[in-house]
């Protein structure tokens, strides 16, 4: 009899971790540089790594990309696709704080043998790809670097 009691408790506390995935950021802080080179930075290495930008605006100190479709996902036998949120805020007097986001979806309904996947409307919220995200990142810090190194401080 207690134990019914416990079941819906039990529910209700389960029901928001599976339907909702946490956002995965990548993080960094730099110190000592421009924000209009820190923002041509981000957005240039973004569009380097084939994520066209299709939402910028340098007032609000974000931008986002487009979707690139990938292959399927074993995990869920079917199509996916990704796309960049980057942050900017400035943190002190001379330092920002970057923030990535590598978005992904997935569509399960047809599996890999899903057509038209761009125009569908199956596309599910999947887990973030943090790995694109840190890997994005660390190519941003390290542009920074060389950058300052070659006594081009921004």
């Amino acid at each position: 009899m207690r134990g019914m009691r416990l079941l819906p408790l039990l529910a209700l506390l389960l029901l928001p971790a599976c339907s909702t995935l946490r956002e995965r950021w990548a993080e960094a802080s730099f110190q000592d540089i421009s924000y209009p080179s820190l923002y041509a930075v981000v957005l240039s290495t973004v569009d380097a790594e084939g994520y066209a930008v299709i939402q910028r605006d340098p007032q609000s100190a974000e931008l986002h990309s487009e979707w690139i479709y990938g292959t399927s996902r074993t995990v869920v036998r079917g199509p996916s696709r990704r796309r960049v949120h980057a942050e900017m805020e400035p943190v002190g007097e001379k330092g920002w704080r970057v923030r990535l986001r590598v978005e992904e979806q997935v569509v399960r309904k047809g599996g890999m043998l899903a057509t038209n996947v761009r125009e569908s409307e199956n596309w599910e919220e999947f887990e973030d790809n943090f790995d694109d995200a840190e890997y994005l990142m660390a190519k941003i810090a390290v542009l920074l670097r060389e950058h300052r190194e070659r006594g081009n401080a921004p």
